[in-house]
């Protein structure tokens, strides 16, 4: 059930293309491919996903079986993606503005300076 859990998380990953202010917000990603993976999956799907896990954690408060139920697959399902979503950032390789090189544009600061006026340069009106 992980593997389907990754397979849809590299999907919804490549699906666009990210800006490194959004990848920070891990909270987020992750509960937005939570909620899309969560109603993907069959009721089948989500009981196995469950099945063997401990749910002391999860009795904090009286629950219906449902609501239970509903928020240890979602955990589980949120467990896999960070998981997933944290091993592809540390092999990610950034591309600023798509730019694949890094100079430094020739009217930049840190190109050479102008022949026409110097840096000590009088103001007209100080003159």
């Amino acid at each position: 059930m992980k593997d389907k859990i990754e397979d849809k998380t590299k999907e919804l990953l490549n699906k666009r293309q990210w800006t490194f202010g959004q990848l920070q917000s891990m909270g987020d990603i992750v509960g937005e491919f939570t909620e899309n993976i969560y109603n993907g999956l069959s009721a089948k799907e989500k009981i196995n996903l469950v099945w063997d896990v401990d749910i002391e954690p999860y009795f904090s408060a009286q629950r219906p079986f449902g609501e239970l139920m509903q928020m240890m697959v979602k955990y589980q399902i949120s467990e896999t993606i960070a998981v997933y979503l944290k091993n592809e950032l540390m092999n990610a390789n950034v591309n600023f503005n798509g730019d694949d090189n890094n100079e430094v544009p020739k009217r930049s600061v840190g190109g050479k300076p102008s022949k026409k006026r110097t840096t000590n340069e009088k103001k007209d009106s100080e003159e």
